[in-house]
């Protein structure tokens, strides 16, 4: 059974006496009143806030004139002026599918195109018996007249811009550097992405 609270009181008040009876001198600290329990009340109401989310803040630009054809088009070359911006990569010289040997390293700018052959076919050969012929689609590789190795280009070059130099390369086999002008139509022009676009079935290497 809980004691009630008049209970707690008279309990504290009959100490109070007995404590006064036998000590006057402890009479005056006896003298208190009781302390009482309190009670605090926990509210377990939760706060809860509305997540805002930040506005998305649109630009007009309708007067601009834009539309969605006008960005895809090119950045005009002038405004680049003496600047060019240059891409390029490795490829197969192999006419074999499964197998890259990396052999053609490319640089193609927007005016022209530069390659770097080291086909492992040729490993060997004199470079003073080799030569290079270029039309507007191949490039065909001769040994002592006979021709080994030829390429269709992933595009139509100038063929009269050709520059090309055969030397002694790594590990006996020839290098072969050319540069060549890509013809163009307009200045959007795509690309080449790449100088061979397949080695010439009639390869014998």
């Amino acid at each position: 059974m809980i004691p009630s609270r008049s209970t707690n009181i008279a309990a504290a008040t009959f100490s109070a006496v007995l404590i006064a009876s036998a000590s006057p001198q402890l009479a005056s600290v006896a003298a208190f009143s009781p302390s009482l329990a309190t009670h605090s009340t926990i509210s377990t109401a939760t706060a809860t806030t509305t997540a805002h989310a930040t506005p998305t803040t649109s630009i007009d630009v309708s007067d601009l004139g834009l539309t969605m054809e006008d960005l895809d088009k090119p950045i005009p070359a002038e405004l680049f002026g003496d600047f060019k911006i240059t891409t390029s990569g490795y490829q197969s010289t192999s006419r074999v599918e499964s197998v890259n040997d990396e052999g053609c390293l490319w640089e193609e700018s927007s005016d022209a195109i530069e390659a770097t052959l080291s086909i492992e076919g040729l490993r060997g050969q004199p470079v003073g018996a080799m030569d290079l012929a270029i039309s507007k689609t191949s490039v065909t590789v001769s040994v002592f007249g006979y021709s080994v190795w030829s390429c269709i280009l992933k595009g139509e070059c100038v063929p009269e811009s050709a520059a090309y130099q055969i030397q002694d390369g790594y590990d006996k086999t020839p290098l072969i550097t050319l540069s060549i002008a890509k013809k163009k139509e307009s200045a959007s022009d795509k690309r080449w992405d790449g100088f061979i676009e397949s080695v010439g079935e009639d390869s014998i290497l």
